[in-house]
């Protein structure tokens, strides 16, 4: 039996050792995240602006057009915002902090009254008759030594959910629903926008809960936060 002790004792000194080494690892670990893509799109400034510009068309060429979230006044201009509040996710807000037609825009994402905050700035620039399109997301995850760890593998996974919506915005570019090359000025009624949920957002934020047991996960805009 004294063996058998030793043995578990032992055991459980390397758990605790190896835990240690992980917390503390995770503590050193850097907690901000910035990822850019970016896209070129056979289209004019003017005529990409409208899809970045008002959050209705968000919905169009990035994933909320899978959340279950509704727009509060105004769909485009400074001050614009997009809200959710779903069991899944948690609840948050998307702010538009810059409007700057046609270069671009600024926004804020804040999860959980400000729990996870990150920043993203989508950008055009007028290249030889065509337009480059950058989008870049910021997150500052904090000491949480959980999130250090997951922090490292945020650039490939919010970057491929970042290129595939720019992909989107190309393909919605090139072949409007109403069959124009420019798109329409959507209107901004603030009818909830009810469609099935998914596990991921575009930008930061997979589905998943903090050290506190707090959903995460708005789309992106913001990080993939795996589960």
């Amino acid at each position: 039996m004294s063996a058998i002790r030793k043995r578990v004792a032992g055991s459980l000194g390397a758990l605790a050792i190896l835990f240690s080494l992980f917390i503390v690892v995770g503590i050193l670990l850097p907690g901000t995240v910035q990822v850019t893509r970016s896209v070129e799109i056979d289209a004019s400034p003017e005529e990409i602006f409208p899809l970045l510009g008002n959050l209705e068309t968000w919905a169009e060429w990035t994933p909320w057009g899978d959340v279950e979230s509704r727009v509060e006044g105004p769909a485009s201009g400074l001050g614009a915002r997009r809200v959710w509040d779903d069991p899944g996710i948690g609840s948050g807000t998307l702010t538009l902090t810059g409007f700057r037609p046609p270069q671009g825009v600024d926004y804020v994402v804040e999860v959980e009254d400000g729990a996870i905050r990150f920043e993203g700035t989508l950008s055009i620039e007028e290249r030889e008759g065509k337009s480059f399109v950058s989008w870049t997301e910021r997150a500052d995850l904090g000491w949480n030594p959980l999130l250090g760890w997951t922090a490292l593998g945020m650039e490939d996974a919010q970057g491929r959910q970042l290129q595939e919506s720019l992909d989107r915005l190309q393909r919605r570019i090139k072949a409007p629903p109403d069959g124009s090359r420019t798109p329409p000025d959507p209107t901004s009624d603030n009818d909830l926008v009810k469609r099935k949920p998914v596990p991921r957002h575009a930008g930061f934020g997979q589905r998943g809960r903090d050290a506190n047991g707090s959903s995460q996960g708005p789309p992106s805009a913001g990080p993939d936060i795996p589960a």
